[in-house]
């Protein structure tokens, strides 16, 4: 907010007066009261509270305050008609007496973002000195070439620019601006999985960039890469790929170094311009470079005076100028010439630097010139502030008052907070408040390699000391969020926990550093498993659980800690690539522990990630057995263990083809039509999904189409919005197999193409396959089997080698069908009799009555087969159908009967008597086909 009144503008948040568009030099007393007055605009502002305003915590007399009106009016002068700006109104105090005109700050001008786009970037700095003109020709030139990295050295304000570019753009791009820190990432191999984070996209691989140019290929986005020297070569790689796989996407990226790749163009972020030496100028002349407007303002802030003399301003210029623009050494200087007077800095810069500023720059490596400045503020620190200022050093990113605490081995918080308030006032931290009011802090990037220095230096234990603190800090807050988690619930810290992974990595790796911290490890893995599980870094999930049950110490040996572990090892197995091998042996160590304790929560989740794992594979028998043992296990009174037993013997049953008690148990358990989702975790919300989708099928077969419709359709409602691919995929798969089955073809086909698009952003192989399948069953079922059969052929190369085995045998009954629309009649028959091996051997039996009825056209439009054999085909079919309750499959015989009349026996009514089992206003391809 700015005002205007006469010739002048006032800018409060910029400590600015202009006249006429110029800059007028103003004390800081003399503008702190300008602006109580002109803010109060034409009401008194009684003496006591201009006094609080302008001199906080000091006790002054009221001559100080005419004096400085009165250098006020003189400074002023007249407003028209010979008036006075401001007015003395006797026993009360003054009012400000001209017209004020309040207007929007027009230093970067506000954005615009465009519907739809989401955007995540830091919040503009309320004052950003000098940098406006450079932003706008930064905007421009990234539209132009798409790929512009900014360089310069460490505090120079290359992110502060980045940040205000990224804003004044933002509405050239509909999909809108994300802001990677990379500060946090200390592992070049963690690149890709954090920007993936960050963009949301759940990753299942150990090379998540793929995954990202799937999602954002063509997408209009701007993406920014903050602070990429410390693991310049991975961002190099990823931003590469980036810029080459996706042509609307665009890269703006900071650092200390170009990062040498195609595409990139380069911009040099300048210093903050200061006055050149040897050219006498006078003091407002000084004050208008911005290298000394942001020297005076932070030695303001640090309680310095801003109504400085004309010799205090010819020195801030000459540090400014050894400083050489550096926007962050220049701060850290003019923030304790505050306490020791700007007149003493430069002895003190030569006390402690010893050579010229640029010397020291070009003679050691690029932190050592940064070093040297924390240095220097280092040793104006108290022992204790040192203390923590170390040990802080050792967090990534922003924390709490309770971490720096727990880390900094502090018990009494109101000590806590004068160190951490102490180091902020410094400069040393940066304060944030979030919107819920949060405090925390963040050390920059500069000031913590320097405490990591130093701790490394301390004394033996202190470094062990602060990683040891920091490692059982974030367990703690982990143990706590499963602790207040219900077993088959999310623990609902997804969200907080992202910005708390870096730390979570930092500790684990150090506790495995350290061999007297194994245990410590060990519990952390097994608490910070389901945040992973959650945010679906599945591959990571993986790899820290496996290394905890590998070096779990004795003593932990059948502890609660061991089963979380094993049974995320094993969830996040069945989808990781080669992660299979050992995921039956996880669970069944994972379910002893849980029986041993009695804790029968924890046993059905297990029993419900065992059995999804095991139908997957092909195992329908193992899976109706681990149904029928959570039933004894699950407890009468909780209904979510008894819909969970449901589900999965519903699901269990319904693949079997006994679609009587599927239906029992589906009916009895899906019947909860909330609008929301229950925020189940992974397995048991993955078992939801498989019911409905399963109870939808039973429901199409079983003749209720218009039923089927909204159960699957509810399916995939309610896993879009549990937003993992996962539920996601298997309720898309499922229900696009219904609604072939049903003859929806155009909507089965959008479903499809939704399949595929999610499965090939997530890299769920497995699901890309099942998306290849149904798109050649569909061509099938539509006359197309020339394209139909290719798709499934490849299709179920995929799923056998990804392990995964449902609907393998749909799909050969579907190539054996397209085989045979295509004159291929002997390969569609060993492809018959491999899908009826198949299914005898999996228990996948739901559909052997329409593979006997596809057997019995197989065997009537082969040479030298009687007809008597395709008739018994025929009948057995028929016979199938019924006792399955499988409504759908009979019609279907019966049309094959009339198509074909030499099939035509006793045991098959005709297709009228059929069509009349079904609801007069039931609808489908077979419906439709028999009314014809």
């Amino acid at each position: 907010m700015s005002y205007e009144f006469g010739p002048f503008r006032l800018v409060p948040a910029e400590r600015t007066l202009e006249r006429d568009g110029s800059s007028v030099a103003i004390g800081s007393r003399a503008f702190d009261l300008l602006t109580a007055l002109v803010e109060n605009g034409g009401a008194v502002v009684s003496k006591k509270d201009l006094h609080a305003r302008v001199w906080p915590d000091m006790v002054v007399d009221e001559v100080s305050l005419r004096v400085h009106v009165s250098g006020l009016r003189k400074l002023l002068g007249e407003a028209s008609g010979g008036k006075q700006y401001i007015t003395n109104v006797s026993g009360r105090g003054y009012a400000f007496s001209v017209p004020v005109r309040r207007a929007p700050s027009d230093a970067i001008p506000p954005s615009i973002l465009p519907d739809g786009a989401t955007s995540v970037l830091p919040p503009l700095l309320s004052r950003m000195v000098g940098r406006e003109h450079l932003v706008q020709d930064i905007a421009e030139r990234l539209l132009q070439c798409r790929f512009l990295s900014l360089i310069g050295p460490g505090g120079i304000g290359k992110t502060t620019v980045a940040v205000a570019t990224a804003h004044a753009a933002q509405a050239e791009f509909s999909h809108g601006v994300v802001f990677a820190d990379l500060t946090t990432i200390v592992d070049g191999d963690l690149v890709a999985s954090a920007i993936a984070n960050l963009l949301g996209v759940p990753v299942a691989s150990r090379d998540p960039t793929s995954d990202i140019t799937s999602v954002v290929r063509q997408k209009r986005l701007l993406l920014v890469l903050d602070n990429c020297e410390h693991i310049i070569d991975a961002v190099a790689r990823f931003a590469e790929h980036v810029f080459l796989e996706c042509p609307e996407v665009y890269l703006l990226t900071t650092s200390r170094e170009t990062l040498r790749v195609e595409g990139e163009h380069v911009l040099v972020v300048p210093p903050l311009e200061a006055p050149p030496e040897g050219h006498p100028l006078r003091p407002e002349e000084m004050l208008a470079f911005p290298a000394v407007r942001l020297f005076v303002d932070r030695t303001y802030a640090s309680g310095g005076s801003l109504e400085l003399t004309a010799e205090e301003i010819s020195v801030a210029a000459s540090i400014c100028r050894r400083l050489e623009g550096v926007a962050l050494a220049i701060e850290l200087v003019a923030g304790r010439a505050g306490v020791h007077g700007l007149l003493q800095m430069p002895d003190l810069l030569d006390y402690r630097f010893g050579l010229y500023w640029q010397g020291r720059r070009t003679a050691l490596p690029r932190h050592q010139t940064m070093a040297a400045l924390h240095d220097w503020s280092y040793n104006l620190l108290s022992d204790r502030e040192k203390l923590g200022f170390r040990r802080l050093g050792w967090i990534v990113g922003e924390f709490s008052i309770d971490a720096a605490m727990a880390i900094c081995g502090f018990d009494d918080i109101a000590e806590a907070s004068l160190m951490i308030e102490g180091l902020a006032d410094k400069f040393l931290l940066s304060r944030f408040l979030s919107q819920d009011g949060t405090r925390t802090y963040r050390m920059s990037e500069t000031a913590r390699a320097y405490a990591l220095e130093k701790l490394q230096r301390s004394q033996a234990n202190e470094l062990r000391e602060t990683a040891l603190g920091h490692a059982r800090y974030h367990l703690r807050v982990l143990e706590d969020a499963i602790g207040k988690a219900d077993t088959f619930r999310l623990t609902g810290t997804p969200a907080s926990h992202r910005k708390a992974l870096p730390n979570i990595r930092l500790a684990l790796r150090w506790c495995y550093d350290d061999e007297a911290s194994v245990e410590t490890g060990a519990r952390l893995a097994a608490a910070s498993a389901p945040v992973l599980l959650e945010l679906s870094l599945l591959d990571e999930c993986h790899r820290w659980t496996a290394l905890a049950l590998d070096r779990l110490p004795a003593e932990m040996a059948g502890s609660v800690e061991e089963a979380r572990l094993q049974q995320a090892l094993a969830v996040s197995g069945i989808i990781v690539r080669n992660g299979n091998s050992n995921v039956s042996e996880a669970f069944s160590q994972a379910l002893a522990i849980a029986e041993r304790i009695a804790n029968e929560r924890m046993q059905l989740d297990i029993l419900a990630g065992l059995n999804i794992f095991e139908m997957r594979a092909g195992n329908c028998y193992k899976g109706l057995d681990i149904a029928l043992e959570s039933q004894r296990i699950a407890s009468v009174k909780d209904l979510e263990a008894r819909n969970l037993v449901q589900w999965m013997l519903g699901v269990a049953f319904s693949y079997s083809g006994d679609l009587k008690r599927a239906s029992e148990h589906l009916d009895a358990s899906c019947s909860d039509w909330r609008s929301e989702p229950v925020r189940f975790n992974l397995c048991v919300f993955t078992q939801r999904i498989r019911a409905y989708v399963q109870f939808g099928r039973v429901l199409c077969l079983q003749g209720h189409g218009s039923a089927a419709r909204r159960y699957v359709l509810k399916a995939i409602e309610d896993a879009s919005a549990y937003g993992h691919p996962i539920p996601h995929c298997i309720a898309l798969a499922y229900a696009a197999s219904t609604l072939i089955w049903l003859g929806d073809w155009n909507d089965a086909a959008d479903l499809v193409m939704r399949l595929r698009t999610i499965a090939g952003e997530n890299s769920l192989a497995a699901f890309s396959a099942v998306s290849k399948g149904l798109e050649g069953e569909l061509a099938v079922r539509k006359g197309l089997s020339d394209v139909g059969v290719p798709l499934l052929e490849e299709a179920l190369d995929i799923m056998t080698s990804e392990n995964h085995h449902h609907m393998i045998v749909s799909f050969l009954a579907a190539l054996a069908e397209g085989l045979a629309r295509t004159d291929r009649y002997d390969r569609g028959r060993a492809t018959l009799i491999e899908a009826f091996r198949v299914a005898e051997a999996s228990g996948e039996k739901f559909q052997i009555a329409e593979m006997c009825r596809l057997q019995a056209v197989l065997a009537l439009q082969s040479e030298g087969q009687p007809v008597e054999e395709a008739r018994k085909h025929l009948d057995r079919a028929w016979d199938l159908a019924c006792e399955h309750g499988a409504l759908a499959f009979q019609l279907r015989v019966a049309l094959t009967a009339r198509h074909y009349p030499q099939l035509l026996s006793d045991s098959v009514p005709n297709v009228e008597e059929v069509l009349a089992r079904f609801v007069s206003d039931e609808d489908s391809h077979d419906i439709r086909l028999a009314k014809s």
